[in-house]
This record gives C-alpha cells, structure tokens and sequence, in this order.
C-alpha cells in the first residue's frame, strides 16, 4: 500500500480549511449581500429620508432610535442586544420604520445587531456605542437662557421638537402673584413684561409640561428685569441758573418719545412746583427764581415714574482747557503765540491778527470744547501791556459747528482794562462751539487786532 507522505497530507487540511473558509463567505456574501459603502453611522440627527447605511440617533426622552437601510429580501428580522438593568433583546421584523428603545440611564450603552435570514443564518456582529438625550421638558430647563428686555425679562428655550409644550412662569411683583401661561409648538421664547422695578431680583417658577408623555418639570430662575428706556434719561439731567432771574432743569431726550417732567422746589419760601410733556430731543423745564434745591419726577410712556434730586449750583469756570481747540481768521506767524495762545492759560502769551499783510475788520476767532456742554458766561483779557486792541464783538454760539446761533451782537470790550472782562449770556445755552467775531477797532486806523486769553464758564 502506498503511504502519503505527512507533508502532503497536512497541505491537504490547509487547503480544505481555507476551502471551506471561502464557501463561508461565499455564503454570507449569498444571504447577506454587501452593499456599497454600508457603514453603522452614530448622530443626534434624525435622518431626512431612508438611510442608504444603519443609522443610530441619540434621541429625546431617554430613546434611541435605529433607522433601517435597504435590507436584501433574504433578511428576516433583525435582532439588538444591550444591558439595562440585566441583558435586553429586542427583534425586529418590519425596517420600513425606525425602531425605538427606551433606556432607563442616561449614560453610555454599547448594542449589538445581527441579522438572521428565515432558516437562523446569522450575519456578522454590529457594535455602536450609543447614549440616550434626556427628556425633552429637562433639557429645556436645563438650558433656559434669559435676557433683560424694556420693563421685563425674555425666556428663551432650546426648540428640541414640534411636540406641543405647556409652559407656566410663576412669580411675585410688590405682594401681587401674577403667571404667564403659553402653550406653543413653533416658538419657544416667552416674555414677562410690566416689570417697572429694574433694582430688583424677582424669582420666576417656571414649570414645562409634556402631556403626551404625562411629565411636568420646575425650575427656580432669579434675575432682575431690564431698564425701562426713560430711566436712561436721568444721567443727561442738569441743573442751572439761566439769566439773572430763573434756573433751568435741562436733559438730553436720545428716545424721541415723550417724557413727563415734575420739578418740585421751594422759593421765598413758598413751595412751587412745574410741570412739563415734551419729547423734544432738548427738554427744557423754566424753575421760578433761583433755587438751589429741586426734586424731579420723571415719568415713561408706559406710567411708570422715578424720582431724584437734584442741586443748583452756580457757574464754574471750565477747567479742561487742554482739550479745547482754537481756530482764528487770520494770524501773524512768529507773534504771540498764534491760535492756541488763546487758550493756554497764560496771560503773557497772545493771540494776533494779520499785520504784515493787515485785512479789514471783522477778525473772529472760535472756540471748540470738544462736547456740548451748558454755557453761562464768558470771560476775555487783553493783550498784556497793549491796549489797542477791539473795543467791540458779536457772540455766536453752535452745537455742531456748522449752524451758528448769535447771543449778542456789539458787546462793548475794554482794551484799556488789564483785568478780565466777563459777559453774562441772556441765557444759558447748550454749545460745543463759541464764536467771537471782533467788529470795531480802538484806532480807527488799525486794521489788526489781538487779544490775550479767553475762558467760559457753566455747567
């Protein structure tokens, strides 16, 4: 008898292993059918249509969800395995639409899907690590976010589903219990408004109800309301004296809407009080004589009023010099000082007109503040050691530098007067710019003119 030699016979095995190995997949390959680009994809999004590849959603309240790609006809069911609380098995037999699984944690679970044709021919294993969204009336709570509007406050909530909800924010306002209830599926924001105190945390209950799932959430929220838009008005309020006879409650009105104004004082001891309604962008309310005291009511569109002091004090020199520009008509280069001589502060430096190539009278210089500010009084020196300078200006005033208003016209000055000479203004008017325009010389002959320093007073 013909022995087999060892060798050949163990190459004999190999060859039938890796035989039957082949016809194995061939196998799966027959009942199984690869499908291009046939993949497990894990998300947070549903998808919009059938998946051409296994699609695993982390899903709202506590689920997950499996959408089935196109399966071959030999595939019967479908079978996923996990651990919740001990080991779960769910089968499946209709892909048409997606299945969902409800999980008790909310952590992270690793599933197992196969699937089996009629006979139990199991296909290869699928692992996905997947973790359940919470319930939707949590995650809303949980990630409510607040902003202060006009005289309230705006909820806004993370829009998770059409689903309806029912939402219901409880809260107290001076002893009065007041609630918003809205029950809505297409916008999620909420706002409580008519909250007039901005001073104010308030505390707001909110409760979100589910009513397809039977289950309510509360949550404590604490946050002050916003600022009604009038109260920003306060800051711009000042007080003045105006003449020699009245005071003035000025404020700058950036809302264009009206405003209510009561000013209460004592005068001669008689108590007075004025009132006005304007919306006037320069609100302007006349005080009677010259308190140095007056209590302000200032009163919204929406009723709500706030009250505050205020003192009148009088005129100070402005003292920030440094900021001011000056610009002149003419200048004589080399004498003086030129333009910015006016306003540095020293007297032995001065401004001179054009004497080289002399032009006529008038010659006018202005002033810039650098802001809008309350004027009352300006103050002008001569040239020192020189008195034949102007005996004779007008005085403009402006806010935007380019539309001037005159205060007075042929304001006599001194030139023979080395002290400085001051001119109250009519009234106090709000300015950026001041002009002086000297019209009439000393000499008749002179067709230049020069001047020392000049400073302006108010508020």
């Amino acid at each position: 008898m013909k022995r087999i030699p060892k060798m050949n016979l163990r190459r004999s095995f190999l060859f039938a292993g890796l035989l039957l190995s082949f016809y194995a997949c061939k196998e799966e390959e027959l009942v199984f059918p690869k499908q291009e680009g046939q993949e497990v994809i894990v998300t947070e999004t549903r998808p919009t249509a059938k998946p051409t590849n296994l699609t695993l959603v982390s899903a709202f309240n506590q689920n997950v969800e499996i959408h089935w790609p196109a399966l071959s006809d030999r595939v019967a069911k479908a079978q996923i395995s996990y651990v919740d609380g001990g080991e779960k098995r769910v089968e499946v037999t209709d892909f048409t639409k997606p299945t969902i699984i409800h999980l008790d944690e909310l952590k992270e679970y690793d599933f197992a899907l196969k699937y089996l044709t009629a006979d139990g021919t199991a296909s290869k294993v699928t692992g996905a690590k997947l973790t359940p969204r919470p319930y939707e009336v949590d995650y809303k709570l949980a990630n409510v976010a607040t902003d202060k509007v006009d005289g309230g406050v705006k909820f806004v909530f993370p829009n998770t589903s059409e689903k309806t909800f029912k939402y219901l924010i409880n809260y107290t306002v001076n002893g009065e219990n007041r609630n918003l209830e809205s029950e809505n599926s297409k916008s999620d924001v909420l706002i409580v408004d008519k909250l007039f105190d901005d001073t104010k945390n308030i505390d707001f209950n909110i409760t979100i109800s589910d009513a397809a799932l039977n289950r309510s959430k509360t949550k404590l929220v604490e946050t002050s309301p916003g600022i009604l838009p009038y109260k920003t008005l306060v800051p711009s309020f000042a007080y003045y004296y105006s003449g020699q006879k009245n005071a003035i409650a000025a404020w700058t009105n950036t809302l264009g809407e009206q405003v209510t104004v009561k000013a209460e004082y004592t005068w001669n001891g008689s108590s007075k009080i004025a009132q006005v309604s304007t919306s006037d962008r320069d609100g302007e309310l006349l005080l009677e004589g010259n308190p140095t005291n007056v209590h302000v009511t200032l009163t919204g569109k929406e009723g709500a009023s706030v009250s505050f002091d205020g003192v009148i004090l009088p005129p100070k020199e402005f003292a920030d010099k440094a900021s001011w520009t000056a610009t002149v008509s003419d200048n004589q280069a080399g004498d003086g000082g030129g333009a910015a001589a006016l306003i540095d502060n020293n007297t032995d430096t001065y401004w001179h007109s054009d004497w080289e190539t002399p032009a006529p009278f008038p010659h006018w210089f202005r002033i810039d503040f650098g802001r809008a500010r309350f004027v009352s009084k300006i103050s002008m020196i001569r040239r020192k050691n020189k008195d034949n300078g102007f005996v004779r200006y007008n005085l403009e005033v402006s806010v935007d530098g380019n539309s001037f208003t005159s205060i007075a016209k042929d304001i006599a000055f001194n030139p023979s007067n080395d002290g400085w000479q001051d001119y109250i203004l009519p009234k106090t008017v709000k300015a950026r710019y001041v002009r002086v325009t000297m019209t009439a010389p000393k000499n008749q002959d002179d067709a230049f003119t020069h001047l020392g320093e000049f400073s302006a007073f108010g508020y």
